[in-house]
């Protein structure tokens, strides 16, 4: 199912404080801060974007302050946050919370934060080992940010479930709940486009699931879409669009903030999200991905054929949902035959490298 916003996440930056195994930084070819100029111009597309497309949807459109990276290591964030507010949108960000000191607390509540996703989702040792920061002060950090925010900013804990294990998702929401925090989202593991490697999510070697996956697809949605590109933007610190959060290695770009607007990029998005290549065809939330994934399960004895239908089913469906948001916002871009798809040709990304 498609969400009824649309997110544009804007890339304070992609340098972390933390070391988690599960993001993996080290494949980032480059790391760094985005410039005032940069965000002021990212904050102007937004606005073109939400005045001239974005209500033809039927949906609200919200920038998150996040990216790659810990936003709070950029000095700026706090007017990014500000500047945000005062252009109309819902202001969101996302945070390890270590940073997130009692007086950087008071002035993102003051410039107006509506909602903080505080990814802390281990404790103790076991928080100092995973993240590689002391526990301690982040647990402090929550907490205080926690009491300030009540009423003000809805505060969610966010849960990698990177164990992959339901005991320790209760155990950390009954943590979090003894303490005052009720609001979680909790995210699977993803392989980051193929940057993090999950063997389970590797697609490289199975061509025959891939295949199967491609030809239960065809004759119901010739060219499924991934609603990552469309429903959730991205820009990165650079000021590049690139096709989605899941694009660690930063490798499919179209153009820039400088010489393109949000709308103008939706078509190379959508060839490269038919065509399956760059970053797609080793994501794990590719939609021919997900239902290999599917089958796998289905041969393993763990699906059955009627779940493994209604998988399919909602891919047709999201697809043609997806189809209607980008003709609402540029009208006859699926029929298009320069962005129909297929494998016939190789695709190049729109990238000032």
């Amino acid at each position: 199912m498609i969400p009824p916003t649309i997110n544009l996440d804007i890339e304070l930056t992609n340098r972390c404080n933390a070391d988690c195994y599960f993001c993996p930084r080290d494949q980032t070819p480059h790391q760094g801060l985005m410039s005032a100029e940069t965000f002021e111009r990212s904050l102007q597309r937004a606005i073109e974007f939400r005045d001239t497309h974005a209500a033809a949807t039927g949906r609200e459109m919200r920038i998150s302050l996040c990216g790659l990276g810990e936003p709070l290591l950029n000095p700026r964030a706090i007017e990014s946050v500000r500047m945000v507010r005062e252009a109309g949108f819902r202001c969101a960000m996302a945070s390890n919370g270590s940073v997130l000191t009692p007086k950087k607390a008071e002035a993102l509540l003051d410039a107006g934060l509506q909602e903080i996703d505080l990814n802390v989702g281990e404790e103790g040792e076991e928080y100092e080992s995973i993240y590689g920061l002391p526990f301690q002060r982040t647990l402090d950090n929550v907490l205080h940010f926690a009491e300030l925010a009540e009423g003000r900013c809805k505060t969610n804990v966010v849960l990698v479930d990177h164990r992959e294990d339901e005991a320790h998702r209760e155990h950390m929401m009954k943590f979090w709940h003894e303490r005052g925090l009720d609001e979680f989202v909790v995210f699977p593991i993803m392989n980051r486009g193929g940057a993090l490697q999950v063997d389970r999510m590797d697609y490289s070697d199975d061509a025959e699931h891939v295949r199967r996956a491609i030809e239960m697809l065809k004759g119901r949605v010739e060219a499924p879409i991934c609603m990552a590109p469309f429903v959730f933007l991205f820009i990165g610190y650079d000021g590049k669009y690139y096709l989605c959060c899941a694009d660690w290695k930063k490798e499919a770009a179209y153009g820039t903030v400088y010489d393109a607007a949000l709308a103008d990029v939706l078509g190379p998005k959508l060839l490269a999200t038919r065509n399956r290549e760059l970053v797609c065809h080793t994501c794990n939330i590719d939609p021919v991905n997900t239902i290999t994934d599917v089958l796998r399960a289905y041969d393993r004895g763990e699906m059955t054929a009627a779940q493994v239908e209604a998988r399919v089913e909602g891919v047709r469906a999201d697809t043609e949902e997806l189809e209607r948001l980008i003709e609402a916002i540029s009208p006859g871009l699926t029929t298009d035959p320069a962005y129909l798809g297929g494998r016939r040709r190789r695709l190049i990304p729109l990238s000032n490298s």
